[in-house]
């Protein structure tokens, strides 16, 4: 896995994957490693998105009184983040190109910097004069030199990264062979519950950019898999905390830089909803989106089915319904978009999700 060169994103012949994440989540980051350790033969580029905060926040702060400046310094200083931790692993050939700013956030702007967004493993004002992020526009000639169908996508966080290269270059399309997504909701989500207000069946990315997730999921082509809830928060793949989590797994750089994360993470957002539902656990979300992309892997661990997505809410006067995706299951013969999602894990599955999440980390 050690590599000290830059790989050459033109090269011929290789299949390249896309990696669309958003900061700060830690298990952003075990998706990036999950990639490249799954698919040794493949070039992963990754691609930053940032969240809407506010530095200074106080509990008082609305959700949509964040600041450009704030989110911009925070994604420059993510991108630093993920390159120091993904060393740990020995990666280090690795670009990470601008995905924007999310439109919208379900998270309070306290939690990201008050508790666990603390820079441990970097400087931040360094990340900000020494920008470890690459333009879109080199992301477009990137994929341009591409063959068609020669690109998998593997999304971890809102698709507004993406949307936004489909918007600029509608061309690029067809260099995608296939999309997999943590990006669909069937049943009652409590991800995005900060206090103790029931929420409807949403989903965090979706609602993060709704527009970008019409968009995608209606407009491209291409086979797309959506790795829903019913897979991501099992409570035989989830961690009672951050200690835990750490006795799962071997004992090596990364895997400590990794439980120190999500000890700010477990402290900060899950232990509080914790007290209120002992269910709630440490679950890798975004790293469904690098197991769904192997196929081998995917069968596993996942049972899925063909899907017809109905509507995905995006309008002003949809507002009440932004972050669903509606959704039926289909016959694959009469699929003319081909749509995916899992409906749960398969006999092994958990057995085999905990042992592929040893392996990648080791």
């Amino acid at each position: 896995m050690e590599s000290t060169t830059l790989i050459d994103s033109t090269a011929t012949g290789k299949q390249h994957i896309l990696a669309f994440v958003d900061a700060p989540d830690p298990d952003n980051f075990v998706q990036i490693i999950a990639l490249v350790k799954l698919n040794p033969d493949a070039i992963v580029h990754v691609v930053l998105t940032g969240r809407p905060v506010r530095f200074g926040a106080s509990r008082d702060h609305a959700l949509w009184q964040w600041d450009p400046l704030s989110s911009r310094m925070a994604q420059e200083a993510s991108a630093l983040r993920a390159k120091n931790f993904l060393r740990h692993f020995g990666v280090t050939n690795i670009r990470i190109f601008d995905g924007g700013i999310a439109p919208r956030t379900l998270v309070p702007h306290w939690i990201h910097f008050a508790e666990y967004y603390k820079f441990l493993d970097c400087d931040p004002l360094q990340a900000i004069r020494h920008s470890e992020l690459e333009s879109q526009e080199e992301l477009g000639k990137l994929l341009f030199s591409l063959a068609p169908n020669s690109v998998q996508v593997a999304i971890g966080g809102p698709m507004t990264g993406l949307y936004q290269l489909l918007v600029r270059c509608p061309e690029i399309a067809n260099r995608f062979s296939e999309v997999h997504a943590m990006f669909a909701t069937w049943g009652n989500v409590k991800l995005m519950q900060f206090d103790d207000k029931p929420r409807d069946p949403k989903q965090f990315n979706v609602a993060c950019d709704p527009q970008a997730a019409h968009a995608v999921l209606l407009g491209l082509t291409c086979p797309i898999y959506l790795m829903p809830t019913e897979v991501t928060r099992v409570q035989s793949i989830g961690f009672q905390n951050a200690q835990k989590l750490r006795e799962a797994l071997p004992q090596n750089s990364g895997t400590i830089a990794l439980y120190n994360l999500y000890a700010l993470w477990y402290d900060a957002a899950v232990r509080p909803r914790q007290d209120k539902n002992p269910e709630e656990l440490i679950f890798i979300h975004d790293l469904v989106a690098a197991l769904s992309l192997n196929e081998a892997v995917r069968k596993e661990i996942y049972e899925v089915t063909p899907i017809k997505i109905t509507r995905v809410p995006h309008l002003v006067t949809e507002q009440a319904d932004w972050g669903k995706v509606d959704m039926k299951p289909t016959r694959s013969g009469r699929q003319t978009m081909p749509r995916y999602a899992a409906t749960g894990l398969t006999a092994c599955g958990a057995e085999a999700y905990l042992r592929t999440l040893k392996t990648i980390l080791a």
